[in-house]
C-alpha cells in the first residue's frame, strides 16, 4: 500500500470512495453532485489543505483531509447555497436525518441564512495544531491499517509543517471510531463546547523518531 498525495484531479474518486464509506450521512443523501462539490471547495477554498491516499495496486481505498480550513462548512454552504437547497428540496428526508446529531438542524439554519452564515469555532482550535476533516477507509478493506496509515502519514507531514499536535471532532456514540482513534494515542481534550453529539479530541505530536539514532529500536 502507497500513501501519497491528492489534488484536484482526485476529486470524483474521492467522492466515490466517501459515498461508500458513509452511505447514510447527510452529505451523502443529498446526493452524489453534492459530495463532489463538498471536496472540490476543500481543495479550492482558503485552506492549507494536506490530503492524502491510500492506493492498494494504483485503486484509491483510503483519503485524509486535514489542515488548517476557513470555512470547511459555511464556506461550502455559502458557495453552494442555491444547489443545495434544490438538493434539499429533492431529498426531504435529510432534514429528518438526525441520527441523534444536530446535523439536519444545522444545515437548515446554513441554507436559510443569507451571507452571513455561522464560521467554523476558531476558538475549539488548539494553538499549533493540524485539524482532521475526514478519514475514509473503502469498507472492503477494514481493519487492514488503512486508517492507521493515513494518520500516520499525516502525523509526518504536520511535524515537518511544524505543527505541534493535531484534532478533531467526533460523535461519542461512534465507539469504534472512537477506539481507533485512542488505541493511536489520541485523548478526549475536555474543552468547553463539547456536549453529547461532539468531543474535540488530540493528540500531541512530540519529535519525530529517528530509527537510526542512538539507542532507538531497529
Amino acid at each position: 500500500m502507497l500513501v501519497s498525495d491528492l489534488t484536484l484531479d482526485d476529486v470524483e474518486t474521492i467522492a466515490a470512495l466517501h459515498l461508500a464509506a458513509f452511505p447514510h450521512s447527510a452529505l451523502s443523501t443529498l446526493g452524489e453532485e453534492a459530495v463532489r462539490r463538498h471536496y472540490r471547495w476543500q481543495f479550492e477554498g482558503p485552506h492549507d489543505l494536506t490530503a492524502l491516499g491510500a492506493f492498494s495496486d494504483d485503486v484509491l481505498v483510503g483519503f485524509l483531509l486535514g489542515g488548517v480550513f476557513r470555512g470547511s462548512t459555511s464556506g461550502f454552504v455559502k458557495r453552494e447555497r442555491w444547489f443545495l437547497v434544490g438538493q434539499v428540496l429533492r431529498h426531504p428526508h435529510v432534514l429528518a436525518q438526525t441520527s441523534g446529531r444536530r446535523v439536519a438542524p444545522v444545515a437548515t439554519r446554513l441554507l436559510l441564512r443569507r451571507s452571513s452564515t455561522a464560521p467554523e469555532q476558531p476558538s475549539r482550535v488548539p494553538a499549533g495544531s493540524l485539524g482532521v476533516l475526514v478519514v475514509a477507509v473503502d469498507p472492503d478493506v477494514h481493519r487492514l491499517g488503512v486508517g492507521t496509515s493515513l494518520l500516520r502519514a499525516a502525523e509526518a507531514s504536520a511535524r515537518r509543517d511544524g505543527f505541534e499536535r493535531m484534532h478533531l471532532t467526533l460523535h461519542p456514540g461512534n465507539v469504534p471510531a472512537l477506539s481507533f482513534y485512542t488505541d493511536q494515542g489520541w485523548r478526549r481534550l475536555g474543552l468547553p463546547g463539547d456536549d453529547e453529539h461532539q468531543w474535540l479530541l488530540g493528540k500531541e505530536l512530540g519529535a519525530a523518531i529517528d530509527p537510526g539514532a542512538p539507542g532507538s529500536a531497529r
